[in-house]
């Protein structure tokens, strides 16, 4: 009797050995496939936030395609090409007595109206490059600075960065980092960066064709030197001090490397006046519709 409830002892211990066995596999498998599906699962998740962000890069890639500015070109005769070039001087609100200060609000409003007029903002560069080869855009314009003046980085640079335009600044280069009144070298360089264009209105301002030959020299090819030491650019276009040149003036600025020169001659440039005697509109404080019959011819 006693042996018999020990065998049943022995039988029942070896019953429960084998269902915990069991039931230890029966978890273990369970788990497998838990821990399976949430690890396919988070693969599906990641592969969804994959998909989710390519979808996102690609839909920002085609904002910015549509964003991009699309210019449309004419081809012409190249004597047929004229293009605007706006002079302005100063954009501020402190003395409105004087023509050569464009008050803030006047600035932005003209800037804004060529914009939503479908005009082509153009650097002197591409300038030159429309009078040479005819190809130019339906609707230009260029739109430069004299002097340097620092309402030109204070005032008119926001405007035009927020209307995506473009400008060419000639600058006194002698007055960079000596007077506060004008653009420092730091304000220089972050308008390159933006894509201004940053040119040469000679190292001092002197009316040129009154000088030497010498003095021509000095003043045109120290305004290149600065601009090429201190930010980097290849001076190629020139600004005549108050607009005025004689014929060895524009000697001297060929055989310093100068390809375009502005004048202050009123009218648009067209190539038959010669790359070096470019006219130019003068832009005083103006109401927006005296503005806007400059362009009637576009």
């Amino acid at each position: 009797m006693k042996a018999k409830t020990i065998f049943t002892a022995i039988f029942l211990i070896c019953i429960c050995a084998f269902a915990a066995f069991s039931f230890k596999d029966i978890i273990g498998n369970n788990l497998m496939v838990i821990n399976k599906e949430e690890t396919d699962n988070q693969a599906e998740e990641n592969g969804q936030i994959i998909e989710d962000e390519e979808e996102k890069e690609e839909n920002t890639e085609e904002i910015k395609e549509d964003k991009k500015e699309v210019i449309e070109y004419i081809e012409l005769d190249p004597s047929e090409v004229y293009v605007p070039i706006l002079m302005y001087h100063s954009i501020a609100d402190l003395d409105p007595t004087n023509n050569l200060m464009v008050p803030t609000s006047q600035f932005e409003e003209q800037v804004k109206w060529l914009k939503e007029n479908g005009f082509t903002s153009m650097l002197m560069g591409d300038v030159i490059s429309s009078l040479k080869t005819g190809k130019v855009p339906k609707k230009p314009v260029a739109i430069t600075f004299d002097d340097g003046y620092v309402d030109n980085y204070t005032n008119a640079y926001r405007i035009l960065k927020k209307y995506d335009m473009k400008a060419t600044f000639f600058i006194i280069t002698d007055n960079t980092d000596k007077d506060p009144a004008y653009m420092s070298l730091n304000m220089l360089k972050e308008m390159k960066e933006s894509g201004m264009a940053i040119e040469s209105h000679t190292a001092n301002h002197l009316e040129l064709d009154k000088l030497s030959r010498e003095d021509k020299v000095y003043s045109i090819r120290q305004a290149k030197d600065f601009l090429k030491n201190n930010l980097g650019i290849e001076n190629k276009y020139l600004c005549y001090p108050v607009g005025k040149c004689d014929n060895e003036t524009i000697e001297v600025a060929k055989e310093l490397g100068i390809e375009g020169a502005v004048t202050t001659q009123n009218g648009f440039s067209n190539i038959k006046n010669g790359e070096l005697q470019l006219k130019r509109v003068r832009i005083s404080p103006i109401e927006i519709e005296t503005f806007k019959g400059i362009f009637s011819e576009f």
